[in-house]
């Protein structure tokens, strides 16, 4: 029986994705009811929902922008991927 892997639309695991956005301190990352994460940064207003529905590229990789000191995109869209900032 093959496991399905849960991946955005451009092939990141979503688990990676939550994974490296848990690394940031300033973010906390929870299971959501209808979606398989969300991101929430404290006295930022908008939460970065995690599913197989978005474009990492699109929509992670400018709200990690917007709340973090991260400007590279390549960077950040590599962190993403890999699970980790390292």
């Amino acid at each position: 029986m093959k496991i399905h892997t849960q991946k955005t639309i451009d092939g990141i695991r979503l688990s990676s994705v939550a994974r490296a956005l848990e690394e940031l301190s300033f973010v906390s990352v929870k299971r959501g009811y209808d979606e398989p994460y969300v991101a929430f940064r404290d006295a930022y207003p908008i939460p970065c929902i995690i599913t197989q529905k978005v474009d990492a590229r699109k929509m992670i990789v400018p709200w990690v922008q917007e709340i973090s000191d991260f400007k590279s995109p390549e960077r950040i869209y590599q962190a993403l991927r890999s699970g980790s900032w390292n």
